[in-house]
């Protein structure tokens, strides 16, 4: 009997083995490689106007505060005078002052449209991080290959491709099947509610649906999967969302030679660091799971046994993706503080300390779930907790990496990008298009982009084969039936 028993735990447990290396086994496969196409028929002057439109500080300072209009004005003048083609030949609307959609009509209206989207204004530089700059923040200077200064890559660049795709075609007299709309915001560093949600606000009202709306967000990385030992390119298909969390502490202050045993100062540093401590738990969403689905066979073993087996190597797997910052971002909804205020001067103690945590929403998550969250958390109730209005957004939907259009850009990945891996990806920031998946099914992030530097920081810069390459992917969009 005992015998019997003996044999049906060792049955039991080879069957486990078993199990656990037929799925790994079947995982293991080979990623195919796609042909590509040599990058030709670019325009030197594109790297200068980049350049030149870099030098124009268009500048999103924050939500509440005004805009320099003379800078914006100067960005329109410079539009016209370089790309005087689409000027003559595409209908301009201006929305809200400096957002503008430009029409080209396709010869086939039965066709849905194609809406091509990216943003003119930059975040702003801080003073005292210039001088940590390489070269003059907003010089656009080119050193080599090399194009410098702030909006390179978010998102001047995109812009910028795009204007050059478009306008040499039209110099070619080249007219597109379906009619393309391009599209771009002046604020969507501070929200977008006045560029794009105006210009997705204006396709509803006019009931135009679009086959494609493509805007910034993936890129292609090198970096990030040294097993693969080859490129991966992410294509955004979803968005994380979007809240600001406002910490405020009252307490009476008063002379900072007799201080009292707890400040406001002190109750609100403890309730920073208690939500700092801890995370909303983990999610493998639906565009991460697709992520491991595309890259897993072609890891190492034991990535590819933790990543066929989730129902046992699940925790073990969220626990490796914790240890990077951006890996983290696509499992959990994010929570730090990115404003803190109190004081008006070194010898008074404030009364009120305030602070703001920024939030980005997995998606089955929502902005309500967050403030409970952190109200937990802290659990004092000197502490108010409330969630901002302005530049709220919950979790998008998502497009179907099974989408015609989304097999569309990976196409077109394919012969951007030699040796590429082609995978969707949960955006883990905020872009334009998230005004347009309220009423559409295939809004999609990238550009073709390889390892971007210095995104929002310090000696933002992008290559020259780099904005070669997205122009060259633009015009091969725009050319497709």
């Amino acid at each position: 009997m005992f015998k019997r028993f003996l044999f049906a735990i060792l049955f039991a447990f080879l069957g486990f083995i078993a199990l656990i290396l037929f799925n790994t086994f079947r995982f293991s496969k080979t990623i195919p490689v796609y042909p590509s196409a040599a990058v030709t028929g670019i325009s030197d002057s594109a790297a200068v106007h980049l350049s030149r439109a870099i030098q124009i500080k268009t500048v999103s300072f924050g939500d509440t505060l005004a805009i320099d209009t003379t800078e914006f004005l100067k960005f329109r003048g410079f539009l016209g005078t370089t790309y005087p083609a689409i000027h003559q030949k595409l209908p301009r609307q201006i929305i809200s002052e400096f957002s503008y959609i430009y029409t080209w009509v396709g010869k086939n209206p039965s066709l849905k449209p194609y809406i091509i989207m990216a943003h003119m204004d930059v975040v702003p530089v801080e003073a005292i991080a210039e001088k940590n700059w390489t070269v003059p923040s907003f010089s656009g200077m080119i050193k080599g290959d090399t194009i410098w200064g702030r909006g390179a890559v978010d998102d001047k660049a995109s812009a910028i491709a795009i204007f050059e795709a478009a306008e040499q075609l039209i110099k070619e007299n080249f007219q597109p099947e379906r009619t393309i709309y391009l599209c771009f915001g002046h604020d969507e560093e501070i929200s977008g509610k006045r560029g794009a949600a105006k210009i997705a606000a204006w396709f509803k009202e006019q009931n135009i649906h679009p086959e494609m709306v493509l805007d910034e967000g993936g890129q292609v990385d090198t970096e990030h999967f040294p097993e693969l030992k080859r490129p991966v390119a992410v294509i955004g298909v979803g968005e994380k969302g979007y809240v600001n969390i406002d910490l405020v502490v009252e307490k009476p202050g008063g002379h900072s030679s007799m201080p009292p045993t707890e400040t406001a100062i002190d109750i609100l540093n403890s309730a920073i660091e208690k939500v700092r401590l801890h995370q909303m738990p983990a999610c493998i969403t639906a565009p991460v799971h697709q992520l491991f689905e595309r890259i897993g066979p072609g890891g190492g073993f034991v990535n590819r046994m933790a990543l066929s087996n989730q129902w046992l190597f699940k925790n073990l797997l969220i626990h490796q993706l914790e240890k990077s910052k951006e890996t983290n971002a696509l499992i959990h909804t994010t929570l730090v503080p990115t404003i803190v205020k109190a004081g008006i001067k070194d010898n008074v103690i404030p009364s009120v300390a305030k602070a703001t945590f920024n939030s980005r929403i997995l998606p089955g998550e929502t902005s309500e779930d967050v403030l409970a969250f952190v109200k937990k958390a802290i659990n004092d109730e000197r502490v108010t907790v409330s969630k901002q209005q302005i530049s709220l957004m919950e979790p998008s939907n998502t497009t179907s990496p099974d989408h015609p259009v989304f097999k569309k850009i990976e196409a077109l990945t394919y012969k951007t990008v030699p040796n590429v891996i082609v995978s969707p990806y949960l955006m883990v920031g905020a872009t334009d298009s998230r005004y347009f998946r309220s009423f559409s099914d295939a809004v999609v992030n990238f550009a073709p982009m390889i390892n971007a530097k210095g995104f929002h920081g310090i000696d933002e810069r992008i290559p020259i084969t780099d904005l070669h390459r997205m122009i060259f992917f633009y015009k091969m969009l725009m050319t497709e039936k």
